[in-house]
C-alpha cells in the first residue's frame, strides 16, 4: 500500500433516510432510542422480569452505533454506507471509483484498525483510505 497515491471515490448513490416524509436526523434517533431504553427499564420495575432488560439491549447497542457514526461520519456496511452530514442528516450512500493503475473497480475494505481501498481486478493494488 502506498500512502502518496490518491484514489478518488465518488458517491454513486446518495439517498436520504426519511421517515414519514421527513429527513431522519441523528439527534432524533438518539432521543427515540433513549426513550425506548427508559421505557424498558421502567417496564422491568413494573413487571419484575428480565425480558424488558434483555429487549433494552437493542436500543443500547444502536446508541453505540450512532455514537460511532457521529464520531466517524461514515460507517462502511458491505457495499453500502451510512453517512452523517455535519447538520446531522443521515444518508445511505454507495461509493464508486476506478483504480489509477489498471482502471478496475475499487472496493472499500475495513479491517480492525485500518481502512483501505482495493482493486477488484488486481488484489495487489491497495490504497489507504483518506477522508476529505
Amino acid at each position: 500500500m502506498k500512502k502518496n497515491e490518491k484514489v478518488k471515490l465518488t458517491r454513486e448513490i446518495e439517498k436520504p433516510i426519511k421517515v414519514f416524509g421527513k429527513q431522519l436526523k441523528v439527534t432524533r434517533v438518539v432521543l427515540i432510542l433513549v426513550a425506548f431504553l427508559i421505557y424498558f427499564v421502567a417496564l422491568y420495575y413494573e413487571i419484575k422480569t428480565y425480558t424488558p432488560l434483555i429487549l433494552g439491549i437493542i436500543p443500547l447497542i444502536l446508541i453505540f452505533f450512532i455514537l460511532i457514526l457521529i464520531q466517524k461520519r461514515i460507517l462502511y456496511i458491505g457495499s453500502y454506507n451510512i453517512e452523517c452530514s455535519s447538520a446531522g442528516d443521515l444518508y445511505i450512500t454507495k461509493l464508486k471509483g476506478n483504480c489509477p493503475k489498471c482502471q478496475g473497480e475499487l472496493k472499500v475494505i475495513k479491517k480492525l484498525n485500518e481502512q483501505y481501498v482495493i482493486c477488484k481486478n488486481n488484489k495487489e493494488h491497495k490504497f489507504y483510505l483518506q477522508e476529505n
